[in-house]
């Protein structure tokens, strides 16, 4: 999978999606590490992030 990504990365539409997935599940992870975040909500965040891995794995599976 390493080698498909760094393959991915040449394409500029895949590297900006990539880089939005990036941004959202690292905002998505600190909101989860905040001692003030609800358990209903951190199931929420869980879930989100599992969708955007799936996402991610989805571009990567197109370049191959």
């Amino acid at each position: 999978m390493k080698h498909i990504a760094w393959g991915a990365l040449d394409d500029a539409a895949i590297q900006s999606a990539l880089l939005d997935i990036a941004i959202l599940h690292v905002k998505l992870a600190l909101e989860h590490s905040d001692k003030n975040t609800l358990p209903y909500r951190k199931e929420v965040i869980r879930a989100e992030i599992q969708r955007l891995r799936m996402e991610r794995d989805r571009i990567l599976e197109r370049r191959v």
